[in-house]
């Protein structure tokens, strides 16, 4: 009983010894990691969570992150352990490297990601306005070289300044297409605008067409904005009941003209003096050109109307009305009040003439009427009946000397307006009220001494552009001042004191009216540039 009880506990005791070693051995294998049950939830829990370990390739573009501090994380495995986990590192690398993007980024420092994409830093210094064609996703769906993503061919190593140049050299060559397109906002006439070529000009002469009915895009301002509109002008002021004289648009056979702009005009005059030189008619002209810029910016500018001035500080410009009826000097003799036109000198105006940068002229109402003066004088000599188209022609050839010997054609551009018709006898202006629309009426007012202008300016060796407005506004017997003037303070249609007929001024314009189409076809020249444009015939 005893021996057997010994020989029980025996193999007890080596059975429990064999279990031991077997655990032991168990425990010290070369294959534990991969029986760790807590080794393997770990891992794959703490691997996205540190997404960059020390050491450990990361799923990120190198080209990206190549300088970027690796995140910390708190609790590091050695590489030998990660590596034993393969299948879910290799799931972790597909997924990361082909699906993260460049938001993956955004908890880096902002000195680290400007390190990290140093090539592409140039880029951000190419002007706004040249970026205007690039994609929103241009930036962000490569990161190469910025010579690779500038817009501009030929600007890859320019310098900023370099590139400002080269930009408004490109904007420059084609200003007049720009244009109609800027002024789309502008105006609202200017939607359906077609840019003006110089093609299309040459072939075009602007003073050939016809009056077309355009209530809304006529008048272009309202005469209230210009309380500084002489009696002469101010037909409503006055008393005229209608406004249909109002409402006509000048339209050329042969082209389109480009809609007036104020704002673009005024951009146009920047930093220049512009003189508006002659008769009261053209006085009318001045005080049509101020109001239709002082409208657009009644609050940067200003006119004076004793000293006929208009001034916009902002664009750095002056418009100067000088009177000058005949162009040449005129002498009046204080003591029996004969006057004397002297051919061979210029008004004394003219001294302020000089150095303007736009000059317009006219001439040609105050030469009909033989009773504004009584002789001539040419080279101290006195003529008494020397005839009114010798003496005319004398003149203009005094006046074409001046600008040939003053006119820097590098800075001034010189106009001279074509004669003013009035509307006497048959189509009296004070009877009629609408414009004439017969196409073979002419008017043969001043027909010799128009010709003498024409012929003048042709001659000239200094370029003269020629607003023949003359035609156009003959077909305009409806909107003269009329009898809607005023006469020692008093308004004419107040009196009816005298028939119209003995009161009505046929000669000078309402305003708004023509002389803003005169204006109008001032600009249009402006925009044309082109002597081709503007024909004498």
């Amino acid at each position: 009983m005893g021996n057997s009880t010994i020989i029980e506990r025996w193999w007890l005791v080596t059975f429990a010894s064999f279990i031991v070693v077997l655990l032991f051995f168990l425990n010290h294998s070369p294959g534990s990691n991969n029986i760790s049950v807590l080794q393997n939830l770990t891992m794959p829990i703490t691997a996205p969570n540190h997404f960059t370990m020390p050491n450990m390739q990361s799923p990120m573009p190198p080209n990206i992150i190549e300088n970027e501090e690796p995140a910390k994380s708190s609790n590091q495995f050695p590489m030998s352990k990660l590596q034993s986990c393969i299948p879910i590192n290799q799931d972790l690398t597909e997924t990361y490297s082909s699906q993260v993007p460049l938001s993956g980024l955004q908890k880096s420092k902002p000195s680290d990601i400007s390190d990290n994409i140093e090539p592409a830093t140039p880029f951000s210094r190419i002007p706004a306005s040249g970026l205007r064609n690039s994609k929103p996703s241009d930036s962000t769906e490569k990161r190469e070289p910025a010579t690779s993503q500038v817009p501009f061919s030929g600007l890859q190593a320019a310098k900023p300044s370099e590139l400002t140049d080269k930009i408004e050299a490109t904007t420059s060559s084609s200003q007049v297409p720009v244009i109609a397109t800027q002024n789309q906002e502008q105006s609202k006439d200017n939607d359906d605008e077609e840019p003006i070529t110089m093609e299309k000009v040459g072939k075009c002469n602007i003073f050939e067409g016809k009056w077309v009915y355009d209530p809304i895009g006529s008048p272009l301002y309202d005469s209230a904005m210009c309380p500084f509109f002489s009696d002469t002008t101010s037909c409503r002021r006055n008393g005229r009941p209608d406004k249909e004289y109002e409402k006509w648009r000048w339209e050329a056979n042969e082209c389109k003209i480009p809609r007036f702009n104020a704002k673009d005009m005024l951009e146009r005059l920047r930093g220049k003096r512009v003189v508006i030189v002659g008769d009261s008619i053209n006085h009318s002209q001045f005080e049509s050109l101020a109001c239709l810029l002082y409208s657009a910016i009644p609050d940067q500018s200003y006119v004076d109307a004793r000293s006929r001035i208009f001034r916009a500080e902002s664009y750095n410009l002056v418009i100067q009305s000088h009177w000058a009826e005949f162009l040449v000097e005129v002498i009046a003799n204080k003591t029996n009040g004969k006057k004397t036109l002297k051919l061979d000198s210029l008004a004394p105006t003219v001294r302020k003439w000089k150095g303007a940068d736009i000059m317009v002229f006219n001439t040609g109402h105050w030469w009909v009427n033989r009773k504004r003066w009584d002789w001539f004088q040419y080279k101290r000599k006195v003529f008494t009946d020397m005839k009114i188209e010798t003496a005319f022609k004398v003149a203009m050839k005094t006046w074409a000397r001046w600008i040939e010997k003053n006119v820097d054609t590098s800075k001034t551009t010189v106009y001279f307006r074509g004669m003013s018709p009035p509307h006497f006898g048959k189509e009296w202006c004070y009877k009629s009220t609408s414009p004439i629309m017969d196409e073979s009426y002419q008017l043969t007012f001043g027909k010799s001494l128009k010709e003498i202008v024409e012929k003048t300016v042709q001659g000239m060796r200094t370029p003269v552009k020629y607003l023949n407005i003359t035609k156009l506004s003959a077909y305009r017997s409806d909107a003269h001042s009329s009898i809607y003037g005023t006469k020692q303070g008093k308004l004419l249609v107040a009196t009816k004191q005298q028939r119209p007929a003995m009161v009505a001024d046929c000669s000078h314009w309402c305003l708004p009216g023509v002389p803003d189409t005169w204006n109008h076809l001032l600009y249009a020249s402006m925009i044309l540039d082109s002597s081709s444009g503007i024909s004498t015939s």
